[in-house]
């Protein structure tokens, strides 16, 4: 038996509608967990009392409403029914196909954290959970949504009460605690499951709304948990996997990736090791240097991403122009392909385009820390680096917008060359990259 644990934002508008369908799609497994929702957020109550849940009002917060994961984590292995638990993030459904996952994951009989990379689509409405639900999802999923890139992250945590035995003060939903949940439980010798090849968690992809203290605070928040975690935890992610789970079964992981992870973190756990290991990691840095520039030599999207973060402060915001367009040698939604590039790393975007077509497929299909803007001029006044990505005279307007001549200087990078003109002074740090 499972005990589901969650920390859910309020209840209200296209959040509370998702969160609705995640949670009710908990309620559906079998057998059926336990379920407990952290934080009084509006709503958590009634829902809990609506789905016969298990409500704890009272958690340990960051001054923005952040809960705590020592908090959390530390109560639900202290509190929970069950032995076997799972952290969800509550905008994750959850089908059948996970249970049995678990079933599988078990069958190690060592400890174990399973974690898996998410399908993302857009869902706007409730859910129908009556026969056949989970064939029709399936199906929406397959035909609009995709899963996230490898090696990604987790949205889910399965793992038996126990595990943890020192958890910091991380903000959940802030980026890094899941990367270093996965260095944790390889540092406490715990196999490590990647389920994403066996089981469909559907992310509903969001913006944040809900969240009322501004992206800047968002990204000082995500610095704040990166400075507590650290750049050798900070480093882990699903390649640190000690094995995966897909339809064929469970097998060790295999492969030059995981090879190199394998030798890249071994010297985190065991420091005798780091010396003898010097050769063989200097070897793998310059292999991934030499296949990093083979990477930005085919994809300009890379380089720009490069570029930007290059110039972007510790707490700094991108904004987007134009979802469109980026070169002439290159066709699609760049500008969108590259918002989304920047979402996956945690970097809060901006993105504003004055066709209604193009920011709904924006809407559709981008989550995390997002704004969709609906000015230039809101953009210019909120944002540290601004990309043109498509060659619209509206977005001339910066030329002649009082705050993109501020202090620090905003940062203009222009792949149109639509403002090479008008902003070749001084007052703003203004970058053509057609000449790069």
């Amino acid at each position: 038996m499972l005990s589901l644990f969650a920390t859910p934002k309020p209840f209200r508008g296209h959040i509370g509608t998702i969160q609705r369908n995640a949670i009710t799609s908990w309620t559906t497994l079998r057998p059926r967990p336990e379920i407990i929702l952290f934080g009084n957020e509006p709503g958590a109550a009634e829902i809990c009392g609506e789905l016969g849940l298990r409500h704890v009002p009272t958690v340990t917060c960051n001054e923005s409403g952040a809960p705590l994961l020592s908090d959390v984590f530390g109560r639900a292995q202290q509190d929970a029914v069950h032995d076997l638990l799972c952290y969800v993030n509550a905008d994750i459904i959850l089908t059948s196909d996970f249970p049995r996952a678990i079933e599988e994951t078990r069958k190690l009989n060592r400890g174990f954290l399973m974690v898996g990379r998410v399908w993302r689509v857009r869902i706007e409405q409730s859910l129908d959970f009556h026969d056949g639900w989970e064939a029709r999802l399936r199906k929406y999923v397959l035909e609009r949504g995709e899963q996230a890139p490898p090696p990604g992250n987790s949205d889910y945590f399965v793992f038996p009460r126990g595990l943890w035995t020192s958890l910091p003060p991380l903000a959940l939903g802030r980026g890094w605690w899941d990367p270093w949940m996965v260095f944790e439980a390889r540092r406490l010798k715990a196999a490590v499951v990647d389920a994403s090849g066996f089981v469909m968690a559907v992310h509903q992809n969001h913006d944040q709304s809900s969240y009322q203290y501004g992206l800047r605070a968002w990204r000082r928040e995500i610095h704040r948990n990166y400075e507590l975690v650290g750049k050798k935890a900070g480093s882990f992610c699903l390649w640190d996997a000690t094995h995966l789970l897909t339809s064929a079964g469970l097998r060790p992981t295999r492969g030059i990736r995981y090879f190199s992870r394998r030798v890249d973190s071994l010297s985190a756990f065991y420091p005798r090791l780091s010396l003898p290991l010097q050769l063989p990691k200097q070897a793998i840095a310059v292999a991934r240097a030499l296949r990093q520039a083979i990477k930005a030599s085919r994809n300009p999207l890379y380089r720009l991403a490069r570029l930007v973060n290059s110039k972007l402060p510790p707490d700094g915001i991108v904004a987007i122009l134009g979802l469109d367009y980026l070169s002439e040698n290159q066709k699609g939604p760049g500008g969108l392909r590259l918002a989304d590039g920047f979402l996956m790393g945690g970097t809060p975007v901006m993105v504003y385009d004055p066709r209604e077509p193009l920011m709904k497929k924006a809407q559709d299909e981008l989550g995390g820390p997002v704004e969709f803007a609906k000015s230039v001029d809101e953009c210019v006044r909120e944002a540290d680096v601004i990309v043109i990505a498509a060659p619209l005279e509206e977005f001339r307007s910066i030329a002649t917008c009082p705050a993109a001549r501020r202090s620090p200087r905003c940062v203009v990078i222009d792949c149109c060359a639509l403002l090479e003109r008008e902003l070749s002074g001084d007052d703003i740090h203004y970058i053509s990259w057609r000449e790069r």
